[in-house]
């Protein structure tokens, strides 16, 4: 067996027909943009001496947040996140500047640093209000800072995530329906859709990952239309509301063509006899994405093929999922698929910061769909984010809502399906349908 793998990104459009979930997909090819400065002179990352030695070291870092119209405990959470911002640029940092110039003078100056260090974990030093009088004597005006100084540590491992609040949660994840272009390409194959399906769910258990849930919706597929995700904001809601999920997982399988690639002088013997042609040789290749249901937009996309030569014909007293159809030569090809899709996946979803919403208020308490294979426990703070105004909408497309920051709450009765809530610190309104973040 030849094994071969092609990974595109393409941009797709998925379209949910009805509450059976027909779907219609049309797929876009996709430019690379990239943009020309007139200048542009990029630095090598800055290290320290003791960063070169130690990839994991340690800076101490300080940050600031205003207590104006908020509680002490928001503006120290506030604090702490321009702290952590302040540490990752003392590491591994890269600088590159924007200039033009006309009629030989400067027009344009700006300079941008981007860090490639991670945050991984953190201790507060000191914290608190700033001192009500500046170095001269003199008694500041208005509301005080709250002032928080850090011990960061930074890695810059691969497998290190930058979102660390949100890195011991599990975002959840549903695992769509299995889709097939040319359904008469497996005819030899029985269960093949809703046993990948399982088979998927049972990996990611496998690898240690909890927090998923089967969609088993029906779908159709309208002839002569090219297969890919649609992201129609009525539809994706629709998802999100009956499973609970942040993300969706949908995989198509794009061809499972046999053919015969023997002598065609012996086959033509063979068929002049009445003997069998069997094929000996088979493709197959799938597409994976990942949506996301809160942004109704594709956040990973993937391809997988493998060319299979020998007994490539399965039968259909194997069905899929048994020993006995991983025994085959198109089974061992799909066990290579579909450990190739669950990694793939799962270190996507690895270092994706938890993200949920407020589902309904009752006598002062938030109601927030959480379960507790995320890992949430009770006792946890939650930052909220409340939505400024109607959705951005251009040429009937949502372009999603603004937010702001409103507060924080913290989780008070984790029950199997959703999560009981209080209120800790807050800036704004908090209400039914505001998002709900690790940070």
């Amino acid at each position: 067996m030849h094994k071969h793998i092609d990974q595109a990104w393409l941009k797709a459009v998925f379209k949910f027909c009805s509450m059976g979930l027909m779907l219609s997909f049309s797929l876009l090819s996709v430019s690379a943009c990239a943009q020309t400065f007139e200048f542009e002179e990029p630095v090598k990352p800055l290290k320290s001496q003791a960063m070169q030695a130690n990839p994991d070291a340690c800076v101490v870092a300080s940050g600031q947040a205003s207590s104006e119209g908020v509680d002490t405990q928001f503006a120290k959470k506030m604090a702490i996140r321009d702290a952590l911002k302040a540490a990752s640029l003392k590491n591994n940092v890269t600088v590159k500047t924007d200039q033009s110039v006309e009629n030989q003078q400067l027009t344009k100056d700006s300079v941008r640093f981007t860090s490639q260090s991670k945050v991984k974990n953190y201790t507060i030093l000191k914290e608190g209000l700033e001192e009500r009088e500046d170095e001269y004597g003199q008694v500041k005006k208005g509301a005080l800072n709250y002032q928080v100084t850090l011990k960061v540590c930074l890695t810059e491992e691969a497998s290190a995530c930058p979102n660390l609040p949100g890195n011991a949660y599990q975002t959840r994840v549903a695992i769509g329906p299995v889709v097939m272009v040319k359904a008469n390409e497996a005819n030899d194959i029985s269960n093949l859709l809703f046993g990948f399906q399982q088979e998927l769910d049972r990996r990611m258990a496998k690898q240690g990952y909890q927090n998923h849930v089967l969609f088993d919706e029906a779908v159709d597929l309208q002839p002569n239309v090219m297969v890919a995700p649609n992201l129609e904001p009525e539809q994706l809601n629709l998802i999100r509301d009956k499973t609970g999920a942040q993300f969706l997982l949908l995989t198509v399988i794009r061809s499972m063509s046999s053919h015969n690639e023997g002598s065609n002088t012996f086959n033509n013997v063979k068929r002049f006899y009445n003997y069998e042609v069997k094929n000996d040789s088979r493709y197959i290749e799938a597409d994976w994405y990942v949506i996301d249901l809160m942004r109704y937009e594709i956040v990973s996309q993937s391809r997988g093929g493998f060319d299979v030569k020998g007994e490539v014909y399965v039968g259909r007293d194997r069905p899929f999922g048994t020993n006995a159809f991983f025994a085959s030569d198109t089974g061992i090809a799909f066990h290579a698929l579909l450990e190739q899709q669950t990694q793939q996946v799962l270190g996507f979803l690895q270092c994706q910061p938890l993200e949920t919403q407020i589902i309904d208020v009752r006598d002062g308490e938030y109601i927030v769909y959480l379960n507790r294979a995320s890992g949430v426990k009770e006792g946890d703070d939650l930052a909220v984010y409340n939505k400024v105004g109607r959705p951005v909408r251009v040429n009937g497309i949502d372009l999603g809502t603004d937010e702001s920051p409103s507060g924080f709450i913290r989780i008070k009765r984790m029950m199997p399906k959703f999560a009981v809530a209080e209120l800790t610190t807050q800036k704004g309104l908090v209400q039914n349908g505001d998002v709900v973040r690790a940070w």
